[in-house]
């Protein structure tokens, strides 16, 4: 294979294990389709398998490498990314993946960028042991980054590198793709949600760390006619399922799962809640709900979260369970809060978080680390 030519628009390698659902892989998948319509060459390797965003990429004309990994250290698989790591001038990491690190860090040819997306939390061991291997391979990257200051500042303490190394480069959206596909009385009559009352909704990947148990305990302190409505799925599914029959209010919780336009079902919603900890490095979901006008309420220990709420101004910052049901009962009640905050939060988020601002925010780092590059020769 080629060695990559050196151009005004770097050849771009983004990698990480998949694109398949989910918040951080489609803001990559964004940034991806932002660069290839800037003209810039932006190709995608995924250690497992392409997934729902990989699949969209391939259709906006980027090349999508697939290694078909099992687990993070099938080495057979993943020694398959040197030759073509080797063929970009810029091979862009989203995700902590040891052996591909390593193995990008001695093909010598490409500059290697990392972006951290994620928060702060505790680690198993063997979480630590691979985080261990990650900091040996980021003194070979030419540029590091995180999505949020609270992305960097989790990022220093895993790897034990100095905060001021990472450049924050926030995540895009492309305001375009949260537009509704269907009304909302189809969608709604699809999920089966009652014709009145209020929606307190959320979108996310139900994991422990999001805490949508929260969520489900608020719902049953709040009043009969207030339904949560939750978009995603993932391993903590069954067990709020069950807490939500246990409080006895089944029938006032929606689960539908995994869905392709977050828009359709965004629109829904009255109110928008994210109760993740600390551990929350961006919150995608969040921001895309702010960008549609509703009014949002998050965590006072929500990490990165509290980068995009201001309290009172652009949404509603709780400390505590039985503040966050006052919080929600807040705006339940005022409509004209939720539309005062609802249209701040749409402001700043349509001005702060555009996918243009971000893919500039890149195109400095990629000149950033080629630069390096050409003053280390």
């Amino acid at each position: 294979m080629s060695h990559p030519r050196p151009s005004t628009r770097p050849t771009v390698l983004h990698v990480l294990w998949s694109l398949d659902i989910g918040g951080a892989e489609r803001a990559v998948y964004q940034l991806v389709r932002e660069q290839l319509r800037s003209g810039m060459r932006a190709d995608v390797l995924v250690a497992s398998h392409a997934g729902f965003y990989g699949e969209l990429a391939r259709k906006e004309g980027a090349v999508l490498h697939e290694l078909g990994q099992q687990r993070a250290l099938d080495v057979r698989r993943a020694l398959k990314a040197a030759s073509i790591i080797r063929c970009y001038e810029i091979a862009h990491f989203h995700g902590r993946e040891p052996l591909l690190m390593e193995i990008a860090c001695r093909q010598g040819t490409a500059r290697l960028v990392y972006t951290h997306r994620g928060g702060v939390k505790p680690y198993s061991r063997r979480k630590r042991i691979r985080h261990r291997l990650v900091r040996r391979s980021l003194r070979g990257f030419d540029v590091l980054s995180a999505n949020t200051v609270q992305s960097a500042r989790a990022a220093s303490k895993i790897f034990r590198i100095p905060q001021k190394e990472f450049h924050v480069v926030y995540n895009g959206v492309d305001f375009s793709l949260l537009a509704p596909a269907r009304v909302a009385e189809d969608v709604r009559a699809e999920a089966g949600l009652p014709p009145d009352g209020v929606v307190v909704g959320t979108c996310a990947k139900l994991l422990g760390l999001k805490r949508i148990d929260r969520l489900i305990r608020a719902t049953a302190a709040l009043p009969p006619n207030v339904h949560c409505l939750v978009v995603g799925d993932g391993p903590e599914r069954n067990t709020l399922e069950r807490l939500a029959d246990d409080l006895g209010i089944r029938r006032r919780v929606t689960f539908v799962g995994l869905r392709e336009s977050v828009g359709d079902y965004l629109q829904l919603m009255d109110v928008f809640a994210l109760p993740s900890g600390p551990d929350e490095g961006f919150g995608n979901a969040l921001v895309e709900a702010m960008a549609v006008g509703i009014a949002s309420v998050v965590f006072a220990d929500g990490g990165g979260l509290l980068e995009h709420i201001s309290d009172g101004h652009t949404g509603l910052v709780a400390h505590d369970q039985s503040d966050f049901e006052r919080r929600l009962g807040q705006l339940i009640e005022d409509s004209h809060l939720r539309r005062r905050l609802g249209s701040s939060a749409r402001a700043l988020v349509r001005t702060r978080y555009t996918v243009e601002d971000a893919a500039s925010g890149y195109a400095r780092l990629y000149s950033l680390s080629l630069a390096g590059s050409s003053a280390a020769a």
